[in-house]
């Protein structure tokens, strides 16, 4: 049986869509918590920053139910500091447990449901010396809501804010939420713009893999307009484009949409020995010569 090569380009296209490629840019380091946080003892502020330290760890080997289960007693018994919170929002996230993901980004953002309720508690009141804090600085005067956000009277460092949104942004897409995660995802590079090539390549490869080509397409124009030399993109913004094309009735090339071609020639040219390789000529080779404009 003879197989069209038109077709056997798509499928593996198709096939991609499933596979999960990370996005190669190193993380930007993540801060542990002050040794004076609302005062407590160096020796206990010591051994929090040792989980903190171990669960990140974990996280980075995969071993997400061993840093939820280092943070877990941290959020219960501190829940006023913000990156243990963060850490158990990563670990969740990896084993994939949304909605508890969701409540600690937001809780270290301090926007969950209990944060919002804390804010108009007559005895909320905490250390303003505590720069870790969910809301240092904050009283039940100071405290108003704007946008469906607590404004706490604190300054998160940029990468707890671009950390955490981003993150939200993620588990918006596992949710299918676009609309909530394009929002996240575009809060993150305003929270922390140093990092808006990671966070937005990251969502460019999270809508692929989710399989939503428009978001996908849309997320990969964001990131190349921040990130012009990462060849990667310009695979991403191509394949997007790819499950758009058509076929020539008579020739049986595929016809790709404006776009495709220079994407995939500019991934190439940035990066010829790259993984992509070959199914990016792939697609070249099987598609019809571009009509003069």
């Amino acid at each position: 049986m003879t197989i069209n090569p038109v077709v056997a380009v798509l499928a593996f296209v198709f096939y991609l869509g499933t596979q999960a490629w990370p996005f190669q840019t190193p993380a930007p380091a993540r801060p542990t918590v002050s040794a004076d946080a609302s005062a407590a003892p160096a020796e206990k502020m010591d051994k929090i920053n040792a989980a903190v330290v171990a669960a990140r760890a974990a996280t980075k080997e995969k071993r997400y139910a061993d840093a939820e289960a280092l943070m877990l007693p941290i959020t219960r018994s501190r829940p006023e500091l913000v990156i243990p919170w963060m850490e158990l929002g990563l670990a969740q996230l990896g084993l994939k447990q949304y909605a508890e993901a969701e409540n600690s980004f937001k809780t270290a953002l301090g926007t969950d449901a209990k944060s919002q309720d804390r804010s108009h508690s007559d005895d909320f009141y905490q250390n303003p010396n505590d720069p870790h804090a969910v809301a240092p600085n904050a009283t039940r005067q100071s405290r108003n809501t704007m946008g469906g956000t607590v404004n706490s009277g604190q300054e998160r460092p940029p990468a707890v804010l671009g950390a955490a949104y981003a993150g939200l942004g993620e588990i918006y897409i596992h949710q299918g939420k676009v609309p909530e995660a394009q929002a996240a995802f575009l809060t993150a590079v305003q929270s922390n713009p140093e990092q808006a090539p990671l966070y937005l390549g990251n969502e460019t490869i999270f809508f692929f893999q989710a399989g939503n080509a428009d978001a996908q397409l849309a997320a990969a124009e964001k990131a190349i307009a921040v990130d012009p030399k990462r060849a990667m993109l310009y695979y991403f913004k191509a394949q997007a484009l790819t499950s758009k094309a058509t076929v020539d009735p008579q020739t049986q090339k595929l016809v790709l949409p404006p776009g495709c071609v220079e994407a995939y020639r500019k991934y190439l040219e940035l990066e010829p020995n790259g993984q992509f390789v070959a199914d990016a000529k792939g697609v070249l080779a099987a598609s019809a010569p571009e009509k003069p404009r």
